[in-house]
C-alpha cells in the first residue's frame, strides 16, 4: 500500500510541478502524512461527524455558527473513514481525489437565522496578514434547515461554501474568515495554518 501511495503521490507531484497554476499547501502532503491520515480514521471511524471533523472545526458557540477547513489532510481522512466504515480500503482513485485540491482554500460555514432564506447574501472575505481575499466561489442554500432549537431561535442553519485563491494566502500564517450577513452582522472565524493538517 506505501508503494502504491509514493508512487502515486510521486506522478501526482510531477503532473503538479509541471502546470502553470498555484497550488494549495494540501498537495505538499508525503506519503507518511497520507497514511497518517487514514490511520486517524481508522482509529476514529466510530466517532461522530463533528467529533470526527473537530481539529478543522472553529466553533463560536452553540447558537453562533462553525466553519470547518477542507484541507486534503482532513478529505483522506475523511474519504477513509467512510472505506473504514464499510470495511473496505481507501482506493488509489480516492487519495488521488482527495489531494487535487488547486487554487483554493475551501470553508464550509453553518450559519443561524430566523427564517428560511436568509442565508442570501452573506458574503464572505478571507484575510491573510491583513490583505483581503475574495472567494472564487460562493455557494449559499436556497433554503435553510430546521435547526435543533427549532421552533426556538435560532430556528434555521444553512451550510454555505466559499472558496478562495491561495496565491496570496501565507501559509504559516493564522487566517481570519469573516463572514457578514446582508444586515452587517459579522462572525469571525481565526484559523492557524500551523496548527491545521
Amino acid at each position: 500500500m506505501l508503494k502504491k501511495i509514493t508512487l502515486i503521490l510521486a506522478l501526482f507531484t510531477i503532473i503538479s510541478l509541471t502546470g502553470k497554476t498555484a497550488h494549495c499547501i494540501s498537495l505538499n502532503l508525503t506519503p507518511s502524512q497520507i497514511n497518517e491520515a487514514i490511520d486517524y480514521a481508522k482509529k476514529n471511524k466510530r466517532l461522530s461527524p463533528t467529533n470526527f471533523a473537530a481539529p478543522w472545526v472553529v466553533n463560536l458557540g452553540e447558537k453562533s455558527g462553525w466553519a470547518t477547513l477542507w484541507t486534503p489532510y482532513h478529505n483522506v481522512a475523511f474519504k477513509a473513514k467512510k472505506a473504514a466504515v464499510e470495511k473496505r480500503e481507501l482506493s488509489e482513485g480516492e487519495i488521488l481525489r482527495a489531494l487535487h485540491f488547486k487554487e483554493s482554500l475551501t470553508f464550509v460555514v453553518s450559519i443561524f437565522g430566523h427564517y428560511m432564506e436568509f442565508a442570501k447574501g452573506y458574503n464572505a472575505i478571507l484575510y491573510s496578514e491583513d490583505k483581503p481575499i475574495y472567494p472564487m466561489y460562493t455557494f449559499f442554500p436556497d433554503f435553510a434547515e430546521p435547526s435543533r432549537f427549532y421552533p426556538e431561535e435560532p430556528a434555521y442553519v444553512a451550510g454555505c461554501v466559499y472558496k478562495f485563491p491561495v496565491e496570496n494566502i501565507n501559509q504559516n500564517s493564522t487566517l481570519k474568515l469573516l463572514i457578514t450577513s446582508p444586515e452587517g452582522d459579522e462572525l469571525e472565524f481565526p484559523f492557524d495554518l500551523v496548527k491545521i493538517k
